[in-house]
């Protein structure tokens, strides 16, 4: 009972998050790499950009979190492959 409360809870604040960026109101940059980076840890999805971003339709803000957690976890990497380097900018 309690996880579901706790992943409900979690559900609620990606949904306020993406409502955030959608509106634009971020802090710059910096703030908008820190929002996606936390949506991407706590709905463990890679492609939350583009949900947001690159959308087929304009999403909600509920849609971009549901279409999210239907992605799933990401593929782990191999052992033996090298680490992502595509945001060390960040």
């Amino acid at each position: 009972m309690e996880s579901d409360q706790t992943d409900e809870a979690v559900r609620q604040q990606a949904v306020a998050l993406v409502q955030r960026i959608l509106d634009g109101a971020y802090d710059g940059e910096a703030g908008l790499y820190a929002h996606l980076d936390w949506l991407e840890q706590a709905l463990q999805c890679r492609y939350v950009s583009d949900l947001i971003f690159w959308p087929d339709v304009p999403p909600t803000a509920q849609e971009v979190v549901r279409q999210a957690l239907a992605f799933g976890p990401a593929i782990p990497r191999p052992r033996d492959c090298p680490p992502d380097r595509t945001n060390a900018a960040r």
